[in-house]
């Protein structure tokens, strides 16, 4: 059986996307009312842009590796889309394309920010199923 603690941690760490993808819309609609120029969109958001990745990954590690299977395969599109996105080197943002981009991006994030919030609600009814089972 699955610990607690692994549904636990990847409660968090899904907490800690969801509030980057708030983040990533909120500088998408700055960039689309001209409240902040596309380099410092680029510079900022290009920061957060593995870490959001590597959360994801790291959460989908844990559950495989602790054999929750079911929720592994949950996390199995999201984590294919972040490959696709790393090997098509179209992951960052660039400061000269953005405009052309940020529609499809702002959506992107919405659609990443729907599923989070999906796992959210998942993680959270298994941990604390977890936990009233122990």
């Amino acid at each position: 059986m699955v610990s607690a603690w692994i549904y636990f941690t990847s409660l968090m760490l899904t907490c800690a996307n969801i509030m980057l993808q708030m983040y990533f819309t909120v500088m998408y609609s700055d960039l689309k009312d001209d409240f902040i120029n596309p380099i410092d969109l680029s510079r900022k958001l290009n920061w957060y842009v593995l870490p959001e990745m590597g959360f994801q990954a790291f959460s989908a590690l844990l559950l495989l590796l602790s054999g929750a299977w079911i929720t592994f395969l949950l996390n199995v599109p999201m984590l294919a889309w972040n490959a696709k996105m790393i090997m098509s080197n179209t992951h960052m943002h660039d400061s000269t394309t953005i405009f052309k981009d940020v529609s499809s991006r702002q959506k992107r994030s919405f659609f990443k920010l729907a599923c989070f919030a999906v796992f959210f609600f998942v993680y959270l009814f298994l941990f604390v199923s977890r936990l009233v089972d122990e």
